[in-house]
């Protein structure tokens, strides 16, 4: 059931006495329209996670949250296509399992209530030293990144990849940016983002919905004219591969790899693109992990995964230095086994039941059926469990050809290391 509490502002309901707890999830929406705004939204999650006028420290949240039986709370940021999500996610036990008759769920939504009204704030400005301590730690994290030579790879490959500078950035924003803000504009910020942005809250658990949405609709969110936003990326194809090198003193190098893959969010060929990712490189049957990693050991992982709201198929491998060229040849060669359509119908079967069995597992967490509630509202569509499993086992090896062929490489990074 979907509810508008105020314009801009909806709120869903996953009734479910599957669960021993009650989830919710608040989601603010707005198009990224720089590496400024992405850095300002990431930061402001981060303040708001851990003090608030009433918890003004972590241990102050922490001890409520025990008060509330062990309540969970956290925030995120994360981006789907051309859109920057701060979320704010609390997960408490169900009033069935209590001793006592308590209104725990009402009382977890005026805990989030406290944190996201009532932020500690000193003349039109985010606490000072709470404020430069977040700052401190997520130029930290940041700078850590590239101790991780797997997700700096995939980093620099997105970067060299995309043309628009807000995509071309984490959604958690670059260090530069980070370290330029101040507690004062943070703030000035968060007052247009609590005014401005779309707002998505989702709930699941067993609760009596009336008492839910009186709770929901004391939260002091005010009526906001939510704009048409263009939610996929897209970007114009390149003409010829462009290949990054940097070397480092590595013992093992990284190849990864952008393709341009123009597939919509569940339009036509987004099933296909399901099936066509787990059979190139997205499961221990695919290609890649068989000829790349198994039988030609030429890679210690290879394996492929795709964005549709941004339309680029990656590639991550792990590799020797000097067998880069073998690697990029055999990656083009399995690619182009799926363009041939030489698909053996037990592969294709046991890809299919492999994907329809991590969907399956995938039902079972309170977290994603929440998570894809927030997506099906920003995406304005919604598909039924039977509906997506029979999208699945209707795809024919010529979908999964016509889908291998949108796949064009266009930008290659190659981080070296060490030749053995």
């Amino acid at each position: 059931m979907q509810v508008q509490i105020v314009p801009g502002v909806t709120l869903d309901f996953i009734a479910s006495k599957q669960f021993k707890t009650s989830r919710i999830n608040l989601t603010f929406a707005t198009a990224a329209v720089s590496k400024k705004t992405v850095a300002l939204r990431t930061l402001i999650a981060n303040m708001l996670e851990v003090s608030s006028q009433k918890y003004p420290n972590q241990k102050a949240i922490s001890d409520q949250l025990a008060f509330l039986y062990g309540a969970t709370f956290g925030t995120s940021v994360n981006r789907r296509g051309n859109l920057h999500l701060v979320n704010f996610e609390m997960r408490v036990v169900n009033d069935h399992y209590l001793k006592e008759k308590q209104q725990l769920l009402t009382e977890a939504i005026n805990f989030l209530q406290e944190l996201i009204f009532n932020p500690l704030v000193t003349n039109q400005a985010f606490d000072q030293t709470m404020f430069t301590l977040q700052q401190k730690n997520l130029i930290a994290y940041l700078e850590s990144i590239k101790d991780d030579k797997q997700a700096y790879a995939l980093q620099k490959l997105q970067q060299a990849y995309f043309e628009d500078p807000v995509h071309q950035v984490p959604p958690y924003g670059d260090k530069e940016n980070l370290a330029a803000l101040t507690a004062a504009e943070c703030y000035a910020y968060y007052q247009e983002m609590l005014a401005h942005d779309e707002v998505i809250i989702t709930l699941s658990g067993d609760f009596a919905s009336d008492e839910v949405l009186a709770a929901i609709a004391q939260l002091k969110f005010t009526p906001r004219t939510v704009g048409k936003y263009q939610l996929t990326y897209k970007q114009t194809a390149r003409n010829k591969l462009v290949a990054y090198e940097e070397q480092q003193d590595l013992n093992q190098s990284k190849l990864d790899l952008a393709y341009h893959f123009p597939v919509e969010y569940r339009g036509k060929y987004h099933y296909a693109a399901l099936v066509f990712n787990a059979l190139f490189g997205g499961s221990a049957l695919s290609k890649l992990f068989t000829n790349v990693r198994e039988k030609a050991s030429l890679a210690y992982y290879a394996n492929s995964s795709f964005d549709s709201l941004r339309q680029v198929l990656f590639v991550q491998t792990g590799i020797q230095a000097d067998k880069k060229q073998q690697v990029l040849d055999l990656i083009e060669q399995q690619l182009a086994v799926l363009v041939a359509g030489d698909v053996e119908a037990q592969l294709l079967a046991n890809i299919k039941q492999e994907l329809i069995t991590d969907y399956e597992i995938r039902q079972d967490s309170q977290a994603t059926a929440l998570i894809q509630a927030t997506m099906d509202q920003l995406s304005q569509s919604k598909v039924t469990a039977s509906e997506w499993k029979a999208a699945i086992m209707a795809v024919s090896v010529a979908d999964v050809q016509a889908v291998a062929a949108l796949a064009k490489l266009e930008v290659s990074y190659f981080l070296k290391g060490q030749i053995n």
